[in-house]
């Protein structure tokens, strides 16, 4: 019944899950296609704006260009000035209107406009150079009449004349007065042909009425849009609606785009939304399916597997055939998991007693319960009114030393070890008088170089231990020296004495590769300072041989690292 009801937890977990995923996909289908509608809307928009902007920099260019060349004959052309100030009865007056009208001519070809005028207000002179096929008299006359008013507008304006919708631009320099008519078809094809677009542009005036390409005047039911686009409906029909203002704000280029075309790219993106779904849910069956088959029911053999296991069973073997490759491994994985344990259960309770063995023999080590008792030994005896100073003395450094085993953290530095070394090879002098003289050399730079604890220690306690011999010197000599590699600085502390040196039994052992084995108990103290010393640096080399001419030595080679903070 447990498994039962372990087997729907599973199914009902994984069915929660791919349902959860399935509503979660949907939710980001309807926003994706929304967020696409959006984009997909603002992208027209944005577009449509930028092509607007677009025609109307050329737009205001070539209206520029037009006005500066009307200025350009007010200052600078001759035939002008003379039109104005000389008699119109005069062959030289006649020869300025000739070549005016040739400038004309010439111009015409340069800008876009549909004529110039030249009008003298004293003489009441009139000429229109024009490149209108059907320059009518209603034409000039309208012209005529515009440019005599007595005050002239000072920007572009835009007129009908004969059906047709023009914009005027009329300056008063001097005397006289020039002018020049565009039509609003040539204005707005002149931008579309030039950047070779394919839309309907209209110019718009401050009356809020449409003048297109035909020759049609189309009037807005809104004002000016104060934004650069907007969506409004223009004789029942839904627009998109994008200006741009033209020369100073007198005039803004529109765009209408009917906003059907927009929808219609919409509707492509639904139906692709849709049939996305459905694609999914069919997915999403199979899917189930699926998981069902080949992921729910191995997991719930392995569920099952396990539970055995943690209750203590070590017997269970699994096998999950016709399934995933990945499954199969892990089946195996587990019935060889199994086969370990029971093992390692047997290695790991023997290696715990082989460790509080050890543990118990480095701390009976620390202590060096045998030393001190000598020590306390020695300094009862020396408890006499005339040896007192050495009986505190030894009492003193007998102290120091306990102190520095007992509570010596994981690293010291190289120097305090150096101190401990000298404190008890003082203390030992005290029970061998006059046999132990030490020497060491370690420079300044070093005395802060990371080493364990007891390194040094161990090994001078040894060599005191065996090599002491009364009434013969022991020198023991301590040298620090370094040298570089390729990425740091390297230490060599070397240790050795006067003594006999190692035994060829001795020399054998702790030259042996598997030196020092856990096994070995018979030099605690040594074996355990060389394992700390290889925790701390993996790299570590200790050699052991006998000194030409001396006794043992022993060559600590470790990487310099300085100890900033003790432990």
């Amino acid at each position: 019944m447990k498994k039962k009801l372990q087997q729907l937890s599973v199914n009902t977990y994984t069915l929660f899950l791919l349902g959860f995923i399935l509503l979660l996909f949907l939710a980001l289908i309807g926003f994706q296609n929304q967020s696409a509608i959006s984009l997909l809307s603002e992208h027209v928009y944005h577009n449509t704006q930028a092509t607007v902007a677009l025609y109307q920099k050329q737009i205001d260019y070539e209206l520029d260009r037009v006005e500066t060349y009307l200025y350009t004959v007010a200052f600078e052309n001759n035939n002008y000035i003379n039109l104005s100030y000389q008699d119109n009865s005069s062959t030289s007056w006649y020869s300025s209107l000739h070549y005016l009208d040739q400038n004309f001519q010439s111009a015409l070809s340069l800008y876009i406009s549909d004529g110039f005028m030249f009008y003298d207000p004293e003489k009441d002179n009139f000429l229109f150079t024009s490149q209108i096929n059907t320059s009518t008299l209603t034409l000039r006359n309208t012209l005529r009449s515009a440019i005599s008013a007595s005050q002239l507008p000072d920007a572009w304006e835009i007129m009908e004349i004969d059906g047709s919708y023009y914009l005027l631009r009329m300056i008063g320099i001097g005397k006289a007065r020039l002018g020049t008519l565009i039509s609003v078809s040539s204005l707005l094809g002149a931008a579309t042909s030039f950047h070779n677009e394919d839309i309907a542009l209209y110019v718009t005036t401050q009356d809020n009425c449409l003048y297109g390409p035909d020759n049609t005047a189309l009037p807005l039911n809104f004002d000016i849009l104060t934004d650069s686009y907007a969506v409004k409906r223009i004789e029942g029909e839904k627009m998109l609606i994008v200006q741009q203002a033209l020369s100073g704000n007198c005039f803004y280029l529109t765009s209408l785009i009917p906003y059907s075309e927009i929808q219609a790219l919409n509707v492509s993106l639904r139906n692709a939304a849709i049939l996305t779904t459905i694609l999914f849910l069919a997915a999403s069956l199979a899917l189930i399916y699926s998981v069902n088959r080949q992921l729910i029911r191995p997991v719930n053999i392995l569920t099952a597997a396990l539970e055995k296991v943690s209750e203590g069973s070590l017997e269970n073997q699994i096998s999950v055939s016709g399934q995933l490759r990945e499954y199969q491994q892990m089946s195996d994985s587990f019935n060889d998991m199994v086969a370990e344990i029971k093992h390692l259960k047997i290695d790991i309770y023997e290696e715990k007693l082989q460790h509080q063995e050890l543990e118990i023999q480095y701390l009976k080590q620390q202590i060096t319960p045998h030393f001190m008792i000598n020590c306390l030994n020695t300094a009862y005896q020396l408890i006499e009114p005339e040896h007192l100073d050495l009986a505190r003395s030894m009492l003193m450094d007998l102290s120091q030393h306990l102190r520095y085993t007992l509570s010596a953290g994981q690293t010291v530095p190289l120097g305090e070890d150096l101190r401990m070394v000298k404190n008890y090879v003082e203390m030992s002098g005290i029970r061998y008088p006059g046999c132990l003289s030490l020497h060491t050399n370690c420079p300044d730079a070093f005395q802060q170089a990371t080493i364990v604890p007891l390194l040094l220690l161990n090994f001078i306690e040894n060599t005191i231990k065996h090599e002491v011999v009364m009434g013969r010197l022991l020198e023991i000599h301590i040298d620090v020296t370094s040298y570089e590699t390729e990425d740091r600085i390297r230490l060599q502390i070397c240790i050795w004495d006067t003594g006999g040196g190692f035994s060829q039994q001795m020399l054998a052992k702790v030259t042996a590769p598997s030196y020092p084995s856990g096994s070995d108990t018979s030099h605690i103290g040594i074996t355990n300072v060389i394992s700390r010393m290889r925790h701390i640096f993996p790299d570590v080399r200790f050699t052991f041989c006998n000194r030409p001419g001396a006794g043992a030595q022993i060559t600590v080679d470790f990487p310099y690292q300085l100890l900033e903070n003790r432990q």
